[in-house]
């Protein structure tokens, strides 16, 4: 068992020089997620803008077209006046040439219209361009700080799991189990050392048969106030005697 608490307090030492590496990079990690998100979110609003837009001008490409040709149908029409001979067809031709000017209207209406929404949507495009653009610059900002700190710290990162590795394959695997569990419940600090007799986290003072027992290395002891695995380490525990 002592060969085995080494061993757990060895792997403490190395997640805890891990936890500090990646302390290292500070905040920046969740900070170029955060902006990788937000980029991606803007581009995708940028280019429903510009489909949007889009639409609208060929919606006024289909509406000038109309607008031709309905002219031109009204030229007809209007030319067709000098060649009626009854009244009746000249209130016929006549109803056409009020239906044609209708649509007319309605086409030249929608069309101001489109002036209008078309000229906010590409000032909405423009500035959904400047944004894009923004985000863009201070995610690949941030990105490149990221890269730099994770290749300062990638050498030491890759030869402590490389250590961390060697030491699990020789620890049984309920014991790392249990050492996992109590390492993800207790941010990261599961092996503490006894430190003047008490808990090396939360100071609890432990009782002198307990001090000794845990001394011994013979079984593993958890603190009952904080629930982590209590070892002695002798360059921290012994140095109180």
């Amino acid at each position: 068992m002592k060969q085995v608490l080494e061993a757990l307090l060895a792997l403490q030492k190395i997640d805890t020089q891990l936890l500090q590496l990646e302390a290292l990079k500070g905040d920046l990690p969740n900070q170029v997620k955060r902006l990788h998100q937000e980029l991606a979110d803007a581009e995708q609003q940028l280019v429903n803008h510009e489909k949007k837009l889009a639409e609208y001008r060929r919606e006024t490409g289909i509406l000038e077209m109309d607008l031709r040709a309905l002219e031109s149908k009204g030229k007809v029409y209007q030319n067709q006046l000098y060649e009626v001979k009854t009244n009746r067809e000249y209130d016929a031709v006549t109803h056409e040439i009020e239906s044609v000017k209708s649509e007319i209207g309605k086409r030249e209406t929608r069309q101001l219209e489109l002036m209008e929404t078309i000229e906010g949507m590409e000032k909405t495009v423009g500035e959904a361009k400047k944004s894009v653009a923004l985000l863009k610059g201070e995610f690949e900002q941030k990105k490149a700080a990221l890269e730099k700190r994770q290749e300062a710290t990638e050498r030491d990162e890759l030869a402590l799991k490389d250590k961390r590795g060697k030491l699990t394959r020789g620890i049984d695997s309920k014991v790392m189990t249990s050492y996992e569990r109590i390492r993800n419940a207790k941010n990261g600090l599961a092996i503490v050392s006894v430190v003047r007799n008490a808990c090396g986290w939360c100071h609890k003072t432990l009782p002198p048969q307990k001090v000794l027992e845990i001394r011994d290395m013979e079984r593993l002891y958890l603190c009952e106030t904080c629930g982590r695995m209590l070892v002695w380490d002798e360059a921290v525990s012994g140095q109180t005697e």
